[in-house]
């Protein structure tokens, strides 16, 4: 053992010899390069991130892009059809026939010919008139359409609002835990200071227990907050479409912790939010959408009128089908009139659905524009309220600061107790808590003002 303890320490020294005598740049091995962690997120990255992620919205531009094809598939049946088909067969003509009856009858056998038909038509056909189903129909496919538009950005808003929503809860529970941090580091500190004056003889030991209670009971609030830290991290991360798992961090707004904006006038606000909504928007396009649909359905009372073109030729040599158009060809140009008499109250039921399909589309524009009334008072009335709240717990912790200074003068002097320094000490929490939560509240009734508005 002491052989190669004493080896060891030679090694050892020869090392550090080597060490010394190698040249500076040598001996300071080069910093290895730090793995950067993600960056924090703005509220503008988040909003930015989940308008490119969020299925929602995706499934939305599908519909809008699917409406639009519908609007197409409306166009055709004004546009002219046109038809093309073409035949190929092989034909046997001739052969054995039997002539008489079954039993006078004989067979003469004529010659047997098996030959190819080479076959082709071409038709054109044109809508004149069908009842306004077309002209209808194009119209209510395009205010569909617009409509899909429209809801393609009250989803964009409601997004929007979504994460803005979250990303504002986040940093609340941030600011919380860190108003509940402070005020577990003076809860360690009165119980030290507690402890400093019972083993001078100016406290008891209950003091001390009391102390000691109140740093314990402030440190499991605090650890209860990071809970809600973690679980206001993962809701943002959902909205935004980021993985629950990985870390997120977020920057605070500049203007967190400034007093919210002085709200507008109700009326003056409604009024914005009806005119620019884009749910009232879409809801007043599908009710014309329907509308049209109705009398699109009513054009079914009416008889549909078309032109019609065709031309077809048979041939039994190919080589010779396109050489002489005229030849072995028929050519025909009419007028077609259909008119449905009686479909079994078919066409009936049809209007009375459309028409029904346009008064449940009103309805729903009605409770859409009383919705959107209601969002903006909500929101006017929650912004006033918190500027107010704010002004107010700005001043509270203010005098709660200084009544938490007061108390601790008083007890190192000797005529102040610990149950004055505790009481100060819990003022000033719910003051900084009331503070953080007015002004972040005041955040969300911003934002939830812009999405009643429309952006």
């Amino acid at each position: 053992m002491i052989r190669a303890f004493v080896l060891a320490v030679a090694l050892s020294s020869a090392t550090v010899a080597q060490q010394q005598a190698a040249p500076p740049a040598q001996q300071q091995a080069s910093p290895q390069p730090q793995q950067q962690g993600p960056q924090p997120l703005t509220l503008d990255d988040a909003v930015k991130l989940s308008l490119e992620r969020n299925p929602d919205l995706q499934r939305q531009i599908l519909l809008t892009l699917s409406a639009e094809q519908d609007k197409v598939l409306a166009r055709s049946s004004i546009l002219p059809q046109v038809d093309f088909n073409a035949s190929l067969a092989r034909v046997r003509t001739n052969g054995p026939v039997l002539q008489g009856g079954v039993e006078t009858g004989q067979t003469v056998t004529n010659e047997t010919v098996a030959q190819w038909n080479y076959g082709g038509r071409f038709t054109v056909t044109q809508l004149i008139f069908d009842g306004g189903r077309w002209w209808n129909n194009m119209a209510a496919q395009d205010s569909a359409y617009q409509s899909n538009v429209a809801q393609t950005d009250e989803q964009r808003l409601q997004i929007t609002y979504l994460v803005e929503q979250r990303f504002y809860e986040l940093v609340r529970a941030q600011r919380t835990l860190q108003v509940l941090g402070d005020a577990a580091a003076r809860s360690r500190d009165q119980a030290d200071y507690t402890q400093r004056l019972f083993e001078g003889g100016r406290a008891t030991q209950a003091d001390v227990y009391a102390a000691r209670a109140n740093r314990d009971n402030d440190e499991v609030t605090r650890l209860g907050q990071e809970r809600a830290v973690e679980l206001a991290r993962a809701d943002l991360a959902l909205a935004i479409g980021v993985d629950p798992a990985e870390p997120l961090t977020v920057v605070e707004p500049q203007r967190l912790m400034s007093d919210p904006a002085q709200p507008p006038a109700p009326k003056d606000a409604v009024s914005r939010a009806l005119e620019n909504r884009p749910a009232i928007k879409a809801a007043s396009l599908l009710v014309e959408s329907n509308q049209k649909l109705t009398s699109a359905a009513k054009g079914d009372y009416w008889p549909a009128l078309s032109a019609n073109a065709g031309w077809n030729r048979g041939t039994t040599d190919a080589s010779q089908y396109f050489q002489d158009p005229l030849k072995n060809s028929q050519a025909s140009i009419g007028l077609t009139l259909s008119w449905n008499l009686f479909r079994g109250l078919a066409t009936d039921a049809n209007v009375r659905k459309a028409e029904l399909q346009a008064m449940i589309s009103q309805n729903d524009l009605a409770n859409a524009r009383r919705n959107v009334a209601s969002d903006v008072e909500k929101a006017v009335a929650q912004l006033s309220t918190a500027g107010a709240q704010a002004r107010v717990a700005k001043q509270a912790e203010d005098t709660a600061k200084e009544g938490l200074r007061l108390a601790r003068t008083r007890q190192e002097v000797g005529v102040g107790t610990q149950l004055e320094v505790r009481d100060a000490e819990l003022k000033l929490t719910q003051a900084q808590l009331n503070v953080v939560a007015s002004l972040v509240d005041g955040r969300e009734a911003e934002s939830a003002l812009r999405r009643a508005q429309g952006g």
